[in-house]
Parts: C-alpha cells; sequence; structure tokens
C-alpha cells in the first residue's frame, strides 16, 4: 500500500457509514459514510490522578495514579472488505499497584455476492473492572476518546462481564466472534453468529468462567430508514473450578430506525429461559426476560449515546452465573471551538442465579460510576483535560466469603491529563 501525505491539521477523518443488521454483533453508529476510509492515526495519553476513600478497591489512603497510554487505530476499506482496529497499550503506576494496560479490539469484514463473513476479536488485559475503568468514565476516555476508533464495535452482550467492581487485581478478558450474514431479498437478510468468552483471574478468590454464544436472526427492512427483526440467542457458561453450567435461552423481536448523523436506535426484547444444571441446583428452569437497547442522537452541539441490556451473565468473577441489568449513557457538549464537556453514568444490578450454599440466600450487587470531564482543544487531536469521578458498590454480602462483598465502598478519583495525537496517516 502506497502512502498519501497526511491530513492537513483542520482536516478531519470520518470512519465507514451504518450497515450493521439488527440481528448482528455490532451496534450502530452516528458515523456517515463518507470521508477518508484507509488511514491510521496514532496517539499518546498521559493522566495523573489522585484517588481517595477507595477501601472497596482494596486501599483506604488517598493514593495517587499515573497512566501512560499509545493508542493506534486503523480503518482500511475497500469495496469487498473491512478491516476496523483499535489498540490501547500501556501501564498504571501508582505507589499501591503497578500493572500493564492492553486493550485491542479488531473486525474484518469481507463481502462477496450477496454474503459477508465478519471476523473479530476484543481482548483486554487490566488491573481492574472496564466498568468505569480509570475513574473518567471508562477506557476510551483515559485514552484520548479518539473520534477514529472503530465505527462497528462488538455488541455488549458478547464477552465476559465485569459489572461488578473487584479490588484491583489483574485479569485477561477475551472473546472471538464470526458472523454470516446473507441478503435474502433487497430488504431481507439473514445472520447468524457465534462467539467464545473467557475471563481468567490472576489472584485468588475470584471465579474463572468461560462461555459460547451462538445468536441467529432474520432482518426485515420496512422503510429505508427503520428495520424490524427476529432473534434467537443461546449461551453457555461454564466454570472450571465448579461443576456447574447455566443454559441461557432468548427469542426477541427488534427494532431499528436509522438516520445518517442523526439518529440510531436499536431495540430487541422478549421472553427468556433459563437452565440451571450441577451440583449446586440441580436441574432447574427459569423463566424471566431480555431486553437490549442502544441509542445513539445528535442535536445541534450535543451527542447521546445510551445503552441498556438486560440477560444472564457469568457472574464477573464473583457470582457463579448472574441476573444483570446494565445501563451506560454518555452525553457529550461542545462548549466553544475549543471546549468541550463530557458526562459519563453506569449503573448495574446483579443478582445471583444460585444461592450462597453457606446461607441459602441470594446475593445481589449494586454497582455505579459518574465521571464529568473538561476538554480544552490545543489543536485538533490534541487536548488538556481535567475531571471528576465517583462509584459505588453495595450488597447484601449474607454468608458471602468473596473478597470482594464484605462492605459497601464509595471511591472518588479527580484527574488531570494530556493527549496527543499525530496527523492522520491516509493510504490508497
Amino acid at each position: 500500500m502506497a502512502l498519501n501525505s497526511p491530513l492537513g491539521a483542520g482536516e478531519q477523518v470520518q470512519a465507514g457509514g451504518n450497515d450493521q443488521p439488527l440481528s448482528g454483533i455490532q451496534v450502530p453508529t452516528l458515523a456517515p459514510a463518507f470521508g477518508a476510509r484507509n488511514f491510521l492515526v496514532p496517539s499518546f495519553s498521559a493522566t495523573s490522578q489522585l484517588g481517595t476513600s477507595s477501601t472497596g478497591a482494596g486501599f483506604g489512603q488517598p493514593t495517587d495514579f499515573n497512566y501512560l497510554l499509545g493508542n493506534l487505530d486503523l480503518n482500511h476499506v475497500t469495496n469487498r472488505s473491512e478491516l476496523l482496529l483499535h489498540y490501547s497499550g500501556g501501564g498504571m503506576f501508582s505507589t499501591y499497584l503497578n500493572s500493564a494496560i492492553q486493550d485491542l479490539e479488531f473486525t474484518y469484514n469481507f463481502k462477496w455476492q450477496r454474503w459477508s463473513l465478519l471476523l473479530g476479536d476484543d481482548v483486554s488485559f487490566l488491573s481492574e473492572s472496564p466498568f468505569g475503568f480509570g475513574g473518567v468514565g471508562g477506557l476510551q476516555f483515559l485514552s484520548g476518546n479518539s473520534p477514529f476508533a472503530p465505527g462497528g464495535s462488538l455488541s455488549s452482550i458478547l464477552g465476559p462481564n465485569q459489572t461488578i467492581p473487584t479490588i484491583m487485581v489483574p485479569r485477561l478478558s477475551n472473546v472471538l466472534v464470526s458472523q454470516i450474514e446473507y441478503k435474502v431479498s433487497p430488504r431481507a437478510t439473514w445472520t447468524a453468529a457465534g462467539s467464545y468468552g473467557t475471563l481468567n483471574f490472576f489472584g485468588v478468590g475470584f471465579i474463572n468462567s468461560a462461555d459460547t454464544l451462538f445468536q441467529t436472526g432474520y432482518n426485515y427492512s420496512v422503510s429505508p430508514q427503520s428495520t424490524i427483526a427476529v432473534i434467537y440467542t443461546f449461551d453457555d457458561f461454564r466454570y472450571p473450578e465448579f461443576p456447574q453450567t447455566i443454559k441461557y435461552n432468548v427469542v426477541k423481536l427488534g427494532y431499528a430506525r436509522y438516520v445518517t448523523g442523526k439518529l440510531s436506535l436499536q431495540l430487541a426484547a422478549g421472553p427468556s429461559v433459563v437452565m440451571l444444571r450441577g451440583v449446586f441446583t440441580g436441574y432447574a428452569n427459569n423463566v424471566s426476560w431480555a431486553l437490549d437497547s442502544a441509542l445513539n442522537y445528535k442535536w445541534d452541539r450535543t451527542t447521546l449515546s445510551l445503552f441498556y441490556d438486560r440477560l444472564v451473565t457469568g457472574g464477573s468473577g464473583v457470582l457463579v452465573g448472574a441476573q444483570t441489568g446494565q445501563i451506560v449513557a454518555t452525553i457529550e457538549r461542545e462548549l466553544s471551538p475549543r471546549w468541550r464537556l463530557s458526562t459519563s453514568l453506569g449503573y448495574a444490578s446483579n443478582g445471583s442465579l444460585i444461592p450462597n450454599t453457606a446461607s441459602t440466600s441470594f446475593q445481589h450487587y449494586n454497582s455505579w460510576y459518574a465521571a464529568v470531564r473538561f476538554n480544552h482543544q490545543m489543536r485538533p487531536g490534541t487536548d488538556l483535560f481535567v475531571s471528576y469521578g465517583a462509584g459505588l458498590q453495595a450488597t447484601n454480602g449474607a454468608g458471602c466469603n468473596s473478597p470482594n462483598c464484605s462492605t459497601t465502598f464509595i471511591s472518588h478519583q479527580f484527574s488531570v491529563g494530556f493527549n496527543f495525537g499525530l496527523r492522520p496517516i491516509l493510504f490508497r
């Protein structure tokens, strides 16, 4: 591939359009299908932080944290294929703990005639839960909230769930995905997707898990902007330390609406059956309901992103299976040509599917985080920021032996940072 000259200082890069099927494994975006499609963007970020009242994370006194990260975004799009990649790597350094930070997400989509094949992987090595990671609302904010990140990020229902914060301990999370899509007609498509995810902790007292997911669905476009779908999902959770399995079956009806650059909405809901098999539960079935939803909306100088899911998860390394409800909201507003305000909120509720063997009671966790961030742009791709973040976890703790559930705690983080982006490099 030959290189063009880098973009000028004031030019922008747009990732590709939004053609993900409603029954697929990617989430919608607002990006219009124009602008540079083939580019490489390196960037760097440095953050200093003071954390207080964080006994639940493993320390009680005010502690300083420093994050150094290098980031790389790559888009390579042709008429038949699309490669999207985002990588963040570096480390966290403090008087309490030093830890590596590695996060990679990529998808490759190849199309021929009526068929398309999607392959992808999302792997991370972190010292704490990605749910509000870093006290600034998540790793995407800590690494600069790059506008060049992949437009087709993988769905939040895939891979290991970690919405129960724990003490700082290294953990490796990975999910491999694949999907085939067939255009039945100009208005109808069929998809079939599979994924395999693992969550492994490098510390005592936490529960490693693996889950295998299969999802298929039929989509029909009732108009150029609206789609309906029927979706079936099966998820099988297993635990290396326990002879216990959880099988999760869901049938959902879905609706999606997309207006280029303004609105993307997905909503899918339906009944679910949870089948418990193992020494803890014997043979038991539970009937419930599930919901997946995503909303991106832009008006004036403000952008809103909202996600809500209700589903069965592996238990976040604390429980052997959980009924999980999770919501994440992000609001960004341009205050002036150089100032931008970002607010990120997250809430998760996790209820155990299996009673505690010591007390026969069911455990329940409520967790939330909130972060407010002010960015001052020095030049395109380079900015300074200050932020405040807070997070809380509460549990009933009945009969709990986990190192994470003995108390309720709240944490506070005050951060200042610098993001430096190099000029994008365009490919032919």
